[in-house]
């Protein structure tokens, strides 16, 4: 999905999975999107993920890769994503922690119980080299 807005391809791939009846929304509360260049690289690769019990017909699936990472958990919409990676970015640096360079980041959106800014939860994860 290079540079489209990841909103409308989650609710894309969600409505299919509802539909389908493969999307276990009582078991799941969260969308992922798998960043493999920087934000400002023109065409950037994302992909994005939705867990799922296992391999279903229709829908291509595969399993995300172990990974070490850092990461960190916000919520609410008071700082914007680039801070909270300076604070990962700052982390990485003061413990002599390298950047992986196959996977630029990692962003989990968990669904908000309300549409209230205040209950907007995510977790942001920079891969480290092995």
């Amino acid at each position: 999905m290079p540079d489209e807005d990841e909103a409308p391809a989650v609710a894309e791939l969600l409505g299919t999975l509802i539909r389908q009846n493969l999307y276990r929304y009582d078991v799941y509360d969260h969308s992922m999107v798998v960043h493999y260049d920087p934000p400002e690289t023109p065409n950037r690769r994302r992909e994005l993920l939705i867990p799922v019990d296992g391999p279903m017909a229709g829908v291509e699936t595969r399993e995300l890769p172990s990974m070490r990472v850092v990461f960190l958990v916000f919520k609410g919409t008071d700082k914007t994503m680039e801070e909270y990676y300076d604070y990962l970015r700052d982390y990485m640096e003061q413990s002599g922690l390298e950047a992986s360079e196959e996977i630029h980041s990692v962003e989990i959106m968990y669904v908000p119980e309300s549409v209230d800014e205040q209950d907007y939860t995510m977790e942001i994860m920079i891969p480290l080299a092995v």
